[in-house]
């Protein structure tokens, strides 16, 4: 069957979506370490402009608006990880009205983090050391998938990140 990425074609094939979503990807133990409401701004931000470039283009089509319902993702976000904070993030998540976004919460097992990893469009990493100098290992796992990686700035990131280099800080 067809999944947000792929459809059959009539022999069954099967084929990547020409108007796929981008797959974000973020990995989190949910601890205050990582400030996820920063993403949730972001996201809110995201998904106006990606609502006025679709009425944009339903103005210039001539075409009816189509609801939230109706309308597939733009942006699917995964957040892999386990936590304290995971039921708080939940309830805000809840809370945020995104009409081109999803966002979906789950635990994987160790052979699919990779996968994921590896599928997605883009690393999210909100990782802000308490101590500023350690340094997140999820960063190297998405590098070693070969994952683009936005994150969040702090005293040593830039040991793993180069800004434009090899992500963004």
């Amino acid at each position: 069957g067809a999944t947000p990425w792929t459809e059959c074609d009539r022999s069954g094939a099967v084929l990547h979506r020409a108007a796929a979503p981008a797959l974000l990807v973020s990995s989190t133990s949910w601890t205050p370490d990582e400030d996820f409401e920063q993403l949730l701004q972001a996201l809110v931000l995201l998904d106006r402009q990606l609502d006025a470039e679709k009425m944009k283009s339903t103005a210039l089509k001539g075409s009816a608006s189509a609801t939230a319902a109706s309308c597939p993702p733009s942006v699917v976000v995964v957040i892999t990880g386990k936590g304290p904070l995971k039921e708080h993030f939940l309830a805000r998540m809840r809370q945020t009205p995104l009409i081109h976004i999803r966002i979906a919460t789950m635990w994987l097992s160790p052979q699919d983090y990779p996968r994921l990893l590896g599928s997605a469009d883009l690393g999210v990493c909100l990782h802000a050391s308490t101590s500023g100098l350690d340094l997140p290992m999820k960063i190297l796992d998405m590098f070693g998938s070969k994952l683009p990686v936005c994150a969040r700035n702090f005293t040593c990131i830039s040991e793993l990140v180069k800004h434009d280099v090899n992500g963004f800080v």
